[in-house]
């Protein structure tokens, strides 16, 4: 009987040690499908957020535009500047279409399943919506 009460003591203590490494996990972290509405069309895309230690690391991958064809590649794109507060996600993108380059910062935040906020290019702010998935 001791060494029953002496497991069940060691697993609550273990569960109770991991509890504060899961509560560290930002609100941010996963995949999200997003929608960008702006004068020029909607545009989506999935973001995929990852957390390494203190580090996180954004995944975009851009759906094809409406009516382009579904196998047209996407445009080349840098991200930097990611960073997490809370249950905010910031970062600056650039986007190479043609000989064009477009900057975008975005800044969001998640709230359980959704994700709201905007991007700010030389072309204004977009609205930004996302549905964790």
């Amino acid at each position: 009987m001791r060494q029953f009460r002496f497991a069940a003591i060691a697993a609550a203590g273990a569960m109770f040690a991991a509890s504060p490494a899961f509560a560290a996990d930002s609100p941010v972290v996963g995949t999200w499908a997003t929608e960008a509405k702006s004068d020029f069309g909607t545009f989506k895309s999935t973001w995929t957020v990852a957390q390494n230690g203190d580090a996180y690391s954004i995944d975009v991958k851009d759906a094809p535009m409406d009516g382009a064809p579904a196998d047209a590649p996407p445009p080349k794109s840098t991200i930097s500047n990611v960073a997490v507060d809370g249950s905010t996600l910031t970062f600056d993108r650039e986007l190479v279409m043609g000989d064009m380059t477009i900057k975008l910062s975005y800044k969001v935040t998640a709230d359980g399943t959704t994700l709201t906020g905007q991007t700010h290019s030389d072309f204004g702010d977009i609205p930004i919506t996302g549905t964790r998935q």
